[in-house]
C-alpha cells in the first residue's frame, strides 16, 4: 500500500516531516519509522519491562531517525 503525502499527520512528539525539505522515498521511509516509534512509546513500560532489548533497539532506531532526518545532503542516502 502506497501511504500518499497528504495523508500525513505528525504524532504529537514527534517532527511534521513535511517541514523538512525531503525527497519522496526518503519521507516515506521516514513516516514508516515514525510509525513504528510512535506504536513502541505507546506500550514503553512494556517493553522496558518484558522486552528490554527490543527497546534498546526502538532507541537506536529513533537515533538512526534523527539522523536521517537531520542530515543535511538528502540526495546522498536516496
Amino acid at each position: 500500500m502506497k501511504r500518499l503525502y497528504d495523508e500525513y499527520k505528525p504524532y504529537e512528539g514527534f517532527y511534521d516531516l513535511r517541514g523538512f525539505k525531503l525527497p519522496k522515498r526518503l519521507f516515506r521511509r521516514l513516516w514508516i519509522i515514525q510509525d513504528t516509534l510512535h506504536e513502541m512509546t505507546k506500550k514503553q513500560e512494556y517493553y522496558k519491562k518484558w522486552h528490554p532489548t527490543q527497546w534498546e533497539t526502538a532507541k537506536e532506531l529513533s537515533a538512526h531517525y534523527q539522523s536521517l532526518l537531520f542530515m543535511r545532503d538528502y540526495e546522498k542516502i536516496v
